[in-house]
């Protein structure tokens, strides 16, 4: 069997996670290991350019997210992936954080609602919900542990409701729902965990232009 078939894996094992670099891997279709099939599947292969952000402000562990082809959690630094040309989103299990958008070297909350403004409602709400859902209070870096990703999602009887109704951009459906999502999600925590207020969450985030 030829080496090439591995090499998506190898290549995947190799992708840095420097914030703000890029590299490229590949997919292919192809199959077989005579000269013809080698041929068709240089044919077949698509190039994928892989590059790394930074996610949060303050940074944000254990966010799941997708762009295209590539899919991961982010690491201490706050470390994602994106396909180049794609966008990508955010999730704590099956909560979703905002919208997709495209992929590029910072991303924070304004960054996935509509009007992109740090002082925007669904941004100021993506913000409380990190922030009081963070395992470690006190440091600079957000953490969510992985129970937690496990634990947010519509199967879990006591946050399926939560997590329908929630919406960042309605203050007094959000408060409902996020209050829920961080009661039960954070029972497990050292610390009493409950809803970040608005001006705490703001006073946290970047204003950028």
């Amino acid at each position: 069997m030829s080496i090439r078939k591995f090499m998506p894996f190898l290549t995947l094992l190799a992708l840095p996670l420097v914030v703000g670099s890029s590299c490229a891997f590949f997919f292919s279709s192809g199959g077989g290991s005579n000269d013809r099939d080698d041929k068709d599947k240089d044919d077949d292969e698509i190039i994928v350019i892989a590059n790394s952000g930074s996610f949060g402000e303050p940074l944000v562990q254990g966010v799941s997210y997708e762009s295209g082809s590539l899919a991961g959690i982010t690491d201490s630094n706050g470390a994602f992936e994106y396909e180049t040309g794609k966008t990508v989103r955010f999730f704590i299990g099956e909560v979703a954080l905002g919208e997709p958008v495209t992929g590029k070297s910072v991303i924070t909350a304004q960054d996935l609602v509509a009007d992109g403004e740090p002082d925007a409602t669904a941004a100021i709400n993506i913000s409380r919900l990190l922030l009081s859902l963070d395992a470690e209070p006190g440091d600079d870096v957000i953490t969510i542990p992985k129970a937690v990703q496990a634990a947010a999602v519509r199967s879990n009887e006591d946050l399926s409701s939560a997590i329908e109704f929630l919406d960042f951009s309605n203050e007094s459906a959000f408060v409902n729902a996020a209050s829920q999502l961080v009661a039960v999600l954070t029972q497990d925590y050292a610390h009493t965990a409950t809803l970040v207020d608005a001006d705490s969450a703001q006073e946290r985030m970047i204003d950028r232009p």
